[in-house]
């Protein structure tokens, strides 16, 4: 697993406020008070980070497990959060817009059960990104066992930083 840099925790926690206020009655602001950054690496050639959620009953569905558009948003704030790692002006400075979101759900996720998302940085382009990420959950320490994949992800993200200003 990949450590993280003081640097990378003050990113995820400016990050994090971006989402939080009362214009945001929705999953993301569950999500956010929910979610903490175990681990970031801004190294090339796959930036990457692990970010951790214990699965609430707001993000439930009538079965008491995880909703999976819930699941689709989590997906969306994580990966998204790996690019403001590599984010320089004029360079993913906002994050862009979602172009595609692919979810494949493998497992149910009851509510209570703490899961580790691992994202990462396939390509970011000028433009583009594609980004991954895999939801598993979080295992006892079991001589470095990882944990069931639960679903996985597949982002691409249109860049829609303001054009930066000549000199």
């Amino acid at each position: 697993m990949a450590s993280k840099l003081p640097e990378h925790d003050e990113i995820f926690k400016a990050y994090t406020e971006h989402f939080k206020g009362d214009h945001d009655r929705d999953w993301s602001a569950s999500i956010i008070s929910a979610i903490s950054l175990i681990s970031c690496s801004a190294a090339p050639p796959h930036p990457r980070a692990v970010i951790r959620l214990t699965v609430q009953p707001a993000h439930a569905n009538a079965f008491g497990n995880l909703h999976g558009g819930c699941a689709a948003t989590i997906f969306d704030v994580c990966t998204t959060f790996v690019l403001h790692v590599i984010s320089r002006p004029g360079f993913w400075q906002v994050g862009g817009v979602s172009r595609t979101l692919n979810v494949t759900y493998l497992r149910p996720v009851p509510v209570g059960t703490t899961v580790d998302i691992e994202c990462e940085v396939v390509n970011a382009g000028q433009r583009l990104s594609a980004l991954r990420a895999v939801m598993r959950t979080v295992e006892e320490e079991e001589d470095g066992k990882e944990g069931v994949v639960l679903a996985i992800c597949e982002h691409g993200k249109y860049n829609t930083d303001p054009p930066l200003k000549k000199l």
